[in-house]
């Protein structure tokens, strides 16, 4: 077993790093329209896809499996639950409107971070396990948070190189159009 003791800071960071993303989100529906969300990179997901992983395994798996351990009076074996990644399929039809992806995102999110906040200092040293290894619930949910920022750095990295191609785009055109026109000469 684990003797870690929560204290209300970390509990506190936790609901700050939860409520990260549903800001995130929320603030993603003001630029994404500037960005091809839903083109896929040679290796990897497309923005889309990568939100809606997101939304599909705080639904799936992280909420439920929390939901679960201080509910329920019996051990929480994460072998129980389809991990996130394994039962993820990619809807074309949802990946096609990122704007709702966003939006569900956000509600979600509020619907966790509320559901973490309704539970007590002491219940978040409750004990799950993975692969009978003993795991803090505290500690899977952090691990949640770090799956999401890793997420949403590779939509930071997809962004940021997208805008870079773009920007060595236009300058490649502007360079063109300064050119005195160059015709071959006829003889």
């Amino acid at each position: 077993m684990t003797d870690r003791e929560i204290s209300q800071e970390e509990l506190n960071r936790l609901v700050d790093d939860a409520s990260y993303l549903q800001d995130e989100a929320e603030a993603m529906q003001y630029v994404i329209d500037g960005v091809p969300y839903s083109k896929t990179p040679p290796e990897g997901r497309s923005i889309s896809e990568m939100l809606l992983l997101i939304d599909h395994a705080q639904l799936s798996y992280y909420r439920p499996i929390m939901e679960k351990a201080i509910d329920d009076p019996r051990p929480t074996h994460l072998e129980n639950f389809t991990h996130y990644k394994e039962d993820f399929e990619k809807d074309e039809e949802k990946l096609e409107d990122v704007h709702k992806i966003l939006k569900k995102i956000a509600k979600h999110r509020a619907g966790l971070v509320n559901a973490i906040k309704n539970i007590s200092l002491i219940d978040w040293e409750t004990v799950v396990y993975r692969k009978k290894e003993p795991l803090l619930l505290f500690d899977f949910m952090q691990e949640m948070i770090r799956f999401e920022r890793g997420i949403l750095k590779d939509i930071t990295d997809q962004v940021r190189i997208y805008n870079q191609d773009k920007k060595q785009k236009r300058d490649i055109e502007q360079r063109r159009s300064q050119r005195p026109n160059q015709h071959p000469t006829e003889n």
